[in-house]
């Protein structure tokens, strides 16, 4: 079974502070992933949903559904917790994750409630996946937010 600090591992998250973005439309589950991840001392962007990926920005949703300020830059970030289903109009994780694959080669890591919607991500250039509520129980066994 896999354990939390693989998965860091594999998103290249262990040792040296990152910046990553968190897509998930579940406000409570965005707020928690990010205070594990700043805990850990991550530069965290969170979002509901996306509105546009481009070169040189990635357009989205803040918790309370306007748009988020300042948009990221797609070079700029180092690794994504993407959900498939969110707010934000055209995109789903499958698009979202189209169009930063053309933009971006960070590790991405695919987190839906659906095993088949992570099958889809997968097959679309992620990293790993996982469903949701198996990742939730891995990362809040440690609760003390550390992994190691």
């Amino acid at each position: 079974m896999i354990t939390a600090k693989e998965i860091f591992g594999t998103l290249q998250l262990l040792d040296t502070p990152r910046r990553v973005l968190v897509i998930e439309d579940q406000v409570t589950w965005l707020n928690t992933l990010t205070t594990i991840l700043e805990a850990q001392g991550h530069a965290v962007t969170p979002m509901t949903g996306v509105l546009a990926v481009g070169c040189d920005v990635i357009e989205g949703l803040d918790q309370y559904g306007k748009p988020f300020e300042p948009s990221p830059q797609a070079a700029e970030i180092d690794a994504v917790f993407l959900d498939y289903n969110f707010a934000g109009g055209k995109h789903n994780g499958a698009s979202f994750l189209r169009e930063f694959r053309l933009h971006s080669n960070s590790p991405v890591l695919g987190m839906s409630s659906d095993r088949g919607l992570n099958s889809v991500l997968d097959a679309l250039g992620a990293t790993m996946s996982m469903q949701k509520h198996r990742l939730k129980s891995l990362l809040l066994e440690h609760n003390s937010y550390g992994v190691t």
